[in-house]
C-alpha cells in the first residue's frame, strides 16, 4: 500500500475575504480523495511546493493555530494508514473516508463545543446573551460529565443527562429541555464538519415545553410608573424603568431598545428594522407611538434611552419586584408580554399587534390571545369572594 498526504488550498475560489479553503490530500495506490479542513488561508501565503502556511505577520496566533489543527487532521490520517499496514488489511479509497470521519468519533466534543462557541462569538454569528446561555449549558453538561467524547454521546448519555438536570438540579422542564436544546446545536454543527455520524437526537426529541409567561397588570404598570415619577428614585431604576415602561407601551425587546435612536421617531411612530430579524425581508416595523410612550422619551438626539447589560437590567427589575412586593418574576421580556396581552384585552386586533411586533406567523401573535383568555378565566375567580362568604 502506497501512501501519502498534502496540504493543499484551493485557490481557484477566492472568498469575499481574501481566503481559499484548505484540504488535505491523500495518495492511496495512485488515487487521490479530498479531506476538507473547514479553515481558510490567504492564498499568497500558502507555500505549494512544500504544502504549508506562511505565516501573515510576527506573533500570527491563528497560524499557530491553524498549524496546530493541520498537524492534528494528518496524525489521524498517518494513524489510519499505519494501522491497516501493521494489520496487513486493505484499504479502499471508500474506506479511508469512512475510517478518516470515525476516527474523529474518538475526540473530545467539549473540545469542540467550547471552540465552535467561541468562533462563533467572535464573527458575530450569536448575540452575547446567546453565548452566555450556550455557555451555562456547556458547564452545566460538564458538571454532570467532566469528559464527553464524540462517541460517548448516545441517546441514553442524553436521557441520563435529562434525569440528572430534573433530580440534581431541580429543573424545570423548560430549562432542562433549553439545555438540551443547545447540546442538539452543536451536535449538529459537529456531524455537518464530519466528526460524528449518528445523531443521538433523532432518538432523544428535545420536547417543547409551553412557559406560562408573566404579564403585569394595567394596575402594575401604573405602579411602575408612580415609581418611575418619585423623585428620589435611584439612578439605576429610573433608567431601567424608563426603558422598560416605553417597551410596556410599544413591545420592544430589550435588543432594540438598547439601539433605537431619536431618528427612528418619524411622524409619531418609531420606524426602525428589529435587530433580531435584521437578516429577514420586509421586517421593517413601525409602531405609532401613543403620548404616555413619549413621556418617556427625554432626549432630542443619539440613542433614545441609556441602557444596561440584559443581565444587570433583570437584576434592577427583580429588586424593582421585590420592593412592590409582586409575585411576578418580572425580566426584561416581560414588558413585550406585558404591550400584548394588553394591547389584546383593551380590544387590539391580532392582525395589528402581528405588525407591531414584527411576528412572520400569526401563530406567534396567537399567544398573546390565549394568555388574555387565560387571564379572564383566572379573573373570573373573584367570585370565590362568595364562597368564602357561604363557608364562614
Amino acid at each position: 500500500m502506497k501512501s501519502s498526504i498534502k496540504l493543499i488550498i484551493k485557490d481557484d475560489h477566492i472568498k469575499k475575504d481574501g481566503t481559499s479553503a484548505l484540504c488535505l490530500e491523500a495518495r492511496l495506490d495512485g488515487k487521490k480523495v479530498r479531506f476538507p479542513l473547514n479553515i481558510s488561508w490567504p492564498a499568497d501565503h500558502f507555500d505549494k511546493p512544500k504544502g504549508q502556511l506562511k505565516a501573515r505577520q510576527k506573533g500570527d496566533v491563528l497560524f499557530d493555530d491553524y498549524k496546530l489543527i493541520i498537524q492534528g487532521k494528518m496524525a489521524d490520517l498517518t494513524a489510519i494508514f499505519t494501522h491497516y499496514r501493521l494489520a496487513k488489511k486493505e484499504l479502499s479509497v471508500e474506506q479511508l473516508k469512512k475510517e478518516y470521519y470515525s476516527w474523529h468519533s474518538r475526540a473530545d466534543f467539549y473540545a469542540y463545543w467550547w471552540a465552535e462557541l467561541s468562533d462563533r462569538n467572535r464573527r458575530g454569528k450569536i448575540e452575547h446573551p446567546t453565548y452566555m446561555c450556550h455557555k451555562a449549558s456547556y458547564n452545566k453538561m460538564k458538571q454532570f460529565k467532566s469528559s464527553c467524547t464524540f462517541a460517548e454521546l448516545t441517546p441514553k448519555l442524553m436521557e441520563n443527562f435529562r434525569a440528572w438536570m430534573r433530580k440534581k438540579l431541580g429543573n424545570r422542564p423548560a430549562t432542562s429541555e433549553k439545555t438540551l436544546k443547545d447540546v442538539r446545536t452543536y451536535v449538529n454543527l459537529a456531524i455537518q464538519d464530519k466528526h460524528m455520524i449518528d445523531n443521538p437526537f433523532k432518538i432523544i426529541k428535545v420536547r417543547n415545553v409551553e412557559v406560562i409567561k408573566e404579564v403585569l397588570t394595567l394596575d402594575q404598570v401604573k405602579q411602575l410608573i408612580d415609581l418611575y415619577e418619585q423623585p428620589d428614585l435611584a439612578s439605576s431604576w429610573y433608567c431601567v424603568l424608563q426603558h422598560f415602561l416605553f417597551s410596556c407601551f410599544t413591545g420592544l425587546r430589550i435588543s432594540d431598545i438598547q439601539r433605537v435612536k431619536t431618528e427612528h421617531i418619524v411622524d409619531g411612530a418609531l420606524v426602525f428594522k428589529a435587530h433580531k430579524t435584521r437578516n429577514a425581508k420586509h421586517k421593517t416595523i413601525s409602531i405609532p407611538l401613543h403620548p404616555i410612550a413619549l413621556r418617556f422619551v427625554t432626549t432630542t438626539a443619539g440613542r433614545l434611552f441609556a441602557t444596561y447589560t440584559e443581565q444587570y437590567t433583570n437584576r434592577v427589575l427583580r429588586k424593582i419586584s421585590e420592593h412592590l412586593e409582586w409575585t411576578t418574576k418580572v425580566s426584561t421580556h416581560t414588558a413585550r408580554h406585558t404591550f400584548g396581552t394588553n394591547f389584546i384585552e383593551l380590544g387590539g386586533d391580532v392582525v395589528t399587534l402581528q405588525g407591531y411586533m414584527g411576528h412572520s406567523k400569526i401563530q406567534t401573535t396567537m399567544q398573546y390571545v390565549h394568555l388574555s383568555e387565560r387571564r379572564k378565566r383566572e379573573q373570573i375567580n373573584v367570585f370565590d369572594y362568595f364562597i368564602e362568604q357561604d363557608s364562614d
